[in-house]
């Protein structure tokens, strides 16, 4: 190397080194919760008030409650203050939370608010509140026409959504490892981006009819699901990496007649990552009927899920 690229190497070493440390001082020097006032709160018209934008936890914090502007530590609530919205990614893949309590002002909370927060158990939300509701730490909309967090650290095995469920949020099952079973309401019509992405442990996922969209990557890394996947013909978009890398689907059943009868985007059938011949995405077959997928995961079975 010659000594001017030696020079130009070493300069950008430092510069990137300064740059890191620089960052990390950064977000040291951050405050556990931050707050402002805004007139149009995370772009929802009509919303005006006071939002919890910032979030950096600790050790110390297991419990956060989002009713009132605090302290920098999260003491001392103003009660003139009260907190009307949750910005995007607010409390991001907290190591340490627990339980989040939702205020009786609170009407805004967006789907990432509390994206991936690994240690949290429940979401609890004061009844007053007109526009959030919580069942058995669950996060809902007031009209439970949404599901927005279902707490990662739950502990259960299997859940049923709640007939009257339209819609599952974007990441709300994010990387959830503890569930084998998940029940979808007869009223879904979308599932979200990234709604089941990496739930590892979930197996056969029943589509109903009526359903309407599946969202980006919706369950990406589902490597435990049944073989056989029936998409019901009312479903007419199906997001890129829908089921990315769910290596135990093996065939596809679609209600629709043809293919142009869905919007799908890049890649959605469950091509593994590994870049090998026999690893390649199955065909989908279309004109097929629920019963007819329901009697081949039961061939599938006595054969011993040998396709």
């Amino acid at each position: 190397m010659k000594t001017w690229q030696k020079a130009v190497f070493l300069i950008v070493l430092v510069g990137f080194i300064i740059a890191s440390v620089t960052i990390s001082f950064i977000s040291m020097a951050r405050a556990p919760f931050e707050f402002e006032y805004q007139t149009a709160a995370e772009g929802e018209y009509g919303i005006e008030g006071w939002v919890l934008f910032g979030f950096n936890g600790n050790t110390s914090t297991r419990e956060v409650h989002i009713d009132f502007v605090r302290d920098a530590d999260g003491n001392n609530p103003d009660e003139s203050k009260p907190v009307s919205a949750v910005g995007k990614f607010t409390i991001n893949t907290d190591e340490y939370v627990e339980i989040i309590y939702i205020g009786k002002d609170v009407k805004y909370i967006d789907e990432t608010s509390f994206f991936y927060c690994k240690e949290l158990k429940s979401i609890e939300v004061d009844e007053a509140n007109e526009h959030f509701t919580s069942v058995d730490g669950v996060l809902y909309t007031k009209d439970m026409k949404k599901l927005i967090l279902y707490p990662i650290r739950k502990a259960e095995t299997s859940y049923a959504i709640p007939e009257g469920v339209e819609r599952i949020a974007a990441d709300a099952f994010y990387k959830n490892e503890t569930l084998e079973e998940v029940k979808l309401p007869s009223t879904l019509k979308e599932i979200g981006d990234m709604a089941f992405f990496k739930c590892k442990n979930i197996g056969l996922v029943t589509l109903p009819d009526g359903l309407q969209k599946i969202g980006p990557d919706a369950f990406s890394y589902c490597q435990g699901m049944s073989p056989v996947m029936y998409i019901p013909d009312s479903v007419t978009e199906i997001g890129s990496f829908a089921f990315y890398s769910c290596s135990n689907l093996k065939e596809f059943y679609m209600g629709a007649e043809s293919e142009e009868q869905i919007t799908a985007g890049d890649s959605w059938l469950p091509k593994n990552i590994k870049k090998v011949a026999i690893n390649v995405a199955p065909e989908a077959q279309y004109g097929k009927t629920r019963e007819e997928s329901l009697a081949r995961i039961n061939e599938l079975t006595a054969e011993g899920g040998e396709s």
